[in-house]
């Protein structure tokens, strides 16, 4: 038997399989999905984070800032020297000394001998602000009790080397000075009176406790540097307990001194004085004399008395 003549395109079967079904022609067209979209929640807790990050990072510098710049708060040397000893007709030696292991001099100094061969010494140690150069009407006046004047000036200040002065550099400027008076000038310790003013009034009662010289004149002592940072708005928030590295404050070393102290209000402002508060919390032997509205000859009298008492009993 003859076969069918073949038809073109699939077989009936096959179209039926291809047809979409009713069921998928019902069906709707796939719907196109939308963008994420951002809660309000969240984006406000974003902006709280971020806030808070730079926050902290904010804090961070400050305390980075303040520990590395507190001395700032508390130094204000000067370069300048204006005056010297000559500028008042006195005799003078420039000394350079403290040399360091390459050879050079670290230190600044003013040597004004007096002719006497057996006149004390005065180590003179000045405040936290400026140089020697503001110094010379103190340095001629001490002079002219009959002492021999050594005064130096501090790393940072004046013609030192140094770039900024800090409280470990100067407790390590005063005591080269002391070894530089009793070892390259042969004077003895009991020959020699430390006087310090300002933040010196706090590095002379160190070498007190640490040398024992002759006796200690404390002028004008300065506050401790907690009062001082605690007295700026700047430096409150911040956990001075784990940042302070510059105290200032004598108090321990004068609780252990039994070297003759004169305490001195000569500058320092009208009411209750630094000098009078560490006089009475202070070991005897000691004196305090209140000069702020004493005649002008009062100071040189009052040093001349001391001087005389204390030489008096180490001779």
């Amino acid at each position: 038997m003859p076969k069918p003549p073949c038809t073109s395109g699939s077989s009936p079967r096959a179209r039926v399989a291809a047809s979409p079904s009713p069921a998928a022609q019902a069906r709707p067209p796939a719907a196109v999905e939308s963008p994420p979209t951002v809660s309000g929640r969240w984006l406000l807790a974003a902006i709280a984070l971020t806030l808070v990050a730079a926050a902290v990072c904010s804090y961070g510098v400050l305390c980075l800032l303040f520990y590395q710049g507190q001395w700032q708060m508390l130094f204000y040397p000067s370069r300048t020297i204006t005056a010297t000893p000559a500028s008042a007709g006195l005799a003078f030696e420039d000394v350079r000394f403290d040399v360091t292991a390459a050879g050079k001099p670290r230190l600044d100094g003013w040597w004004i001998s007096t002719p006497s061969a057996n006149a004390a010494t005065i180590l003179y140690l000045h405040g936290s602000r400026g140089s020697l150069s503001g110094c010379v009407p103190a340095l001629a006046t001490l002079h002219g009790l009959g002492v021999n004047v050594f005064a130096i000036d501090y790393q940072g200040f004046g013609r030192s080397v140094g770039r900024h002065p800090t409280e470990r550099l100067l407790d390590d400027d005063s005591e080269a000075a002391w070894t530089y008076l009793t070892d390259a000038r042969h004077i003895p310790a009991r020959s020699i009176v430390v006087y310090g003013v300002g933040v010196g009034a706090t590095l002379a009662a160190r070498l007190a406790a640490r040398f024992a010289p002759a006796g200690a004149v404390l002028q004008d002592p300065n506050p401790p540097a907690r009062q001082i940072f605690l007295s700026d708005a700047r430096t409150r928030p911040l956990p001075l307990f784990l940042l302070q590295k510059e105290f200032l404050d004598p108090a321990a070393d004068l609780s252990r001194v039994d070297v003759p102290r004169l305490f001195l209000d000569l500058h320092a402002p009208a009411g209750p004085s630094r000098a009078h508060q560490i006089f009475e919390q202070s070991s005897y032997p000691k004196q305090y004399y209140d000069l702020r509205r004493a005649p002008s000859d009062a100071w040189p009298a009052t040093l001349r008395g001391f001087l005389d008492e204390v030489l008096r009993s180490n001779s």
